[in-house]
């Protein structure tokens, strides 16, 4: 073989080896291509199953727009058959005509949509206004007010056959089982004063005594009331389960303080 000829065998070899590298290199790409847009899809299609499957499960006199985002990659989680994170948002939620915003956490969640998620956290926020309306707190005598770090209410009783009306500052916590709250007051004035009665500052029954209000008729019966936030203009609860069934009625049973 001439040298002209090995030259020349050489180059097209060089040459066959960088058609196979750059078709190499398409390839990668096209498959990375199809697998960003595969997960895009994918995703699109999980987080709208959730919101739908979420709205479709609400409790009775419940209604709202939700938007589900599930974290991370999502094929290699659909394949194991568990979602590791999905966000569940909520802000034009009703619950018996009361608006309220929701955005909760909820941990490995099954792909298949049936048995039970993980743990799942998050916070409930009302408006003062929605306060009010909802009746939560009807418990309470009179007209309710959030107020910075509690509420504030006015009432009336009787005391040594008089009848006694009153204005009440109350600090206001969730309760140990978590399917309600305290209201404890710790601050009491009579407002009738012109009576000439003076309680020395405290009205039996009233002064110190806590009032026990049940918030679990107003939430899926898995979820618990952990703690909760009051300003003047709205009161921000925290809210968290041990894991949430995901059966339909499961979903819109509401729970109870009995």
């Amino acid at each position: 073989m001439s040298a002209a000829t090995a030259t020349a065998g050489g180059a097209r070899g060089r040459r066959r080896g960088r058609r196979v590298v750059v078709v190499l290199v398409v390839l990668v790409l096209v498959l990375a291509v199809l697998a960003v847009v595969a997960e895009l899809v994918l995703r699109h299609v999980v987080d709208r199953t959730i919101a739908d499957r979420v709205e479709s499960s609400l409790p009775s006199g419940t209604a709202g727009h939700v938007v589900a985002d599930a974290h991370g990659v999502v094929i290699p989680q659909l394949v194991a058959g568990r979602l590791d994170d999905v966000d569940v948002t909520t802000h034009d939620l009703t619950v018996r005509g009361v608006p309220l915003a929701v955005d909760a956490t909820v941990h490995d969640v099954p792909v298949r949509g049936t048995g039970r998620t993980g743990r799942a956290d998050g916070t409930v926020r009302l408006t003062a206004s929605a306060v009010r309306q909802a009746g939560v707190l009807d418990q309470v005598a009179g007209d309710v007010r959030l107020r910075d770090g509690g509420v504030a209410y006015a009432g009336r009783t009787r005391f040594l056959g008089t009848d006694i009306r009153y204005q009440v500052t109350a600090a206001v916590a969730a309760a140990a089982s978590g399917r309600g709250v305290t209201i404890t007051p710790h601050q009491v004035r009579v407002t009738n004063s012109a009576l000439g009665i003076d309680v020395g500052g405290r009205i039996p029954g009233v002064s110190g005594t806590p009032v026990d209000v049940c918030t679990a008729r107003y939430l899926p019966a898995a979820l618990r009331l952990r703690s909760i936030a009051i300003t003047a203009s709205a009161a921000t609860i925290r809210i968290d389960a041990a894991h949430v069934p995901l059966s339909d009625d499961a979903l819109r049973t509401t729970g109870s303080c009995s």
